[in-house]
This record gives structure tokens, C-alpha cells and sequence, in this order.
């Protein structure tokens, strides 16, 4: 909060999902506004080994809403990765399915679960942003949209606008920025242009957290906002 953010994102699986109760008074001076890593890969999403989703999300949504979050990002690749054997279809319903109870708990406690798209590198569900926006939508589940993760489509060709027409249907309700090798420095990869212009051109003025690598954090915190409020502005 030092170097000028308004929040921090932080991972809702570490803070918010052991059986005992958190110290709540570490977050006593956080703003932590939103979450990512909404499970560990131990806790599966999809396949013969589904675990206990609607447990864990009465436990976790409800503390991650007492310590001020407001949206809860599922990436989680490990966690909804069809198994081999496993029709993929199905995985897919699978995790609708987990989404869709995620979201219902959430908006019971004034919280907006929001999964994002991930590389076929990390899962084999949801690795295409538009169609997995439509597919949420569908369930009654809104989005966010990682620009790490589009940009790494298979296929993707970010200088063209259809693409972020394509990929980016409707605003999404959370964003995740950073550059195509997952740095900080948004001014200096022009791939994102079309995703910011994208999102302007949707009226999206919600939060947009950086997520992404970091060789010297805390010295590195107040170029990198700097670099954010540029681009977005």
C-alpha cells in the first residue's frame, strides 16, 4: 500500500483454506480487495476424484468476504486439469459446475467469483478466453481477463482488433495485467495495446491487478503502478 496501490491480490487457497481459522489480524493494515489461487491442486475441480467444492468454498468464500474481498479469481489450472482417460467434455461440464456453485455462494456473502482463462501449458479446461467467457456467461458466472494468459493463446495474433473483439466479447469484471513474458513493464510490449483499447472501448473501469514476475519487489513497485496508470489511462 506504500508504493500508491489500492489493494493487494492475494491467494484465497493459502490464506482463507486450512480447517483452522486465519489470524485475522494480518490483515488488519491490507487492503486485500481480491484473491487468486482460489484452490490447490490436492482439492480437484474435475474427474473421477472431484473433491469437496461446495465445502470448501463455505469456508473459504465466507472468511475471504470478512477480510474485505470483494472478487475471487479461479485459475487453479492443477485443480481443473481433465486426467488422462477422463472424457474432456465432461471435465469441462465439471467445472461450469463448480463455477457455478462458487458464484452462487459468493454472491451470498457480497463476492464476485470470476475464473479466468488459463495456457494449455497449466490446464486442458478453459484455455481460450472468449469461448470460456461465453461458456461462463452461460452459467451465470462472470470472467476475468488475464492478458498473460490470452496473449499465449495458441493462435493468437494481438495486432489484430477481431482478435480482442473475439477474445474479449463483453467486459469482464476483474482484469489481470502484465506483458507476454509475464513482467511488469506494460508500456513496453505493444501486444497490449488491442487488450487495453478492448477493454476501454467495453466501458471496463474495475480493478486490474499486476500479476506477474519480480526481481526486485519492493524498488520495482512504484515504476511498475506508474507504468499501469499510463497505460490505462
Amino acid at each position: 500500500m506504500e508504493a500508491g496501490f489500492d489493494y493487494a491480490e492475494l491467494p484465497a487457497g493459502s490464506l482463507f483454506g486450512a480447517a483452522e481459522e486465519p489470524d485475522w489480524s494480518r490483515f488488519a493494515e491490507l487492503s486485500i480487495e481480491a484473491t487468486n489461487l482460489f484452490v490447490h491442486g490436492d482439492l480437484k475441480l474435475v474427474g473421477p476424484d472431484k473433491g469437496d467444492v461446495r465445502g470448501y468454498s463455505e469456508r473459504v468464500i465466507p472468511r475471504a468476504a470478512k477480510a474485505g474481498v470483494r472478487t475471487m479469481v479461479i485459475g487453479s489450472g492443477a485443480a481443473r486439469k481433465s486426467p488422462a482417460g477422463y472424457d474432456l467434455d465432461t471435465a469441462e461440464d465439471d467445472f461450469f459446475a463448480a463455477a457455478s456453485l462458487c458464484s452462487r455462494i459468493g454472491i451470498e456473502h457480497e463476492v464476485i467469483v470470476a475464473p479466468e482463462s488459463l495456457r494449455p501449458e497449466e490446464t486442458n479446461v478453459g484455455c481460450f478466453l472468449g469461448d470460456f467467457a461465453r461458456m461462463l456467461a452461460h452459467h451465470g458466472v462472470s470472467y476475468t481477463a488475464d492478458s498473460y494468459h490470452v496473449l499465449n493463446q495458441p493462435g493468437a495474433f494481438p495486432e489484430e482488433k477481431s482478435f480482442w473483439v473475439a477474445e474479449v466479447p463483453f467486459a469482464p469484471v476483474h482484469v489481470h495485467l502484465s506483458t507476454k513474458d509475464r513482467t511488469w513493464g506494460v508500456l513496453e510490449d505493444l501486444s497490449l495495446g488491442g487488450f487495453v483499447a478492448r477493454l476501454k472501448e467495453l466501458g471496463y473501469d474495475g480493478r486490474v491487478s499486476l500479476e506477474c514476475g519480480w526481481v526486485e519487489f519492493e524498488a520495482e513497485l512504484p515504476e511498475a503502478l506508474a507504468q499501469v496508470q499510463h497505460l490505462m489511462r
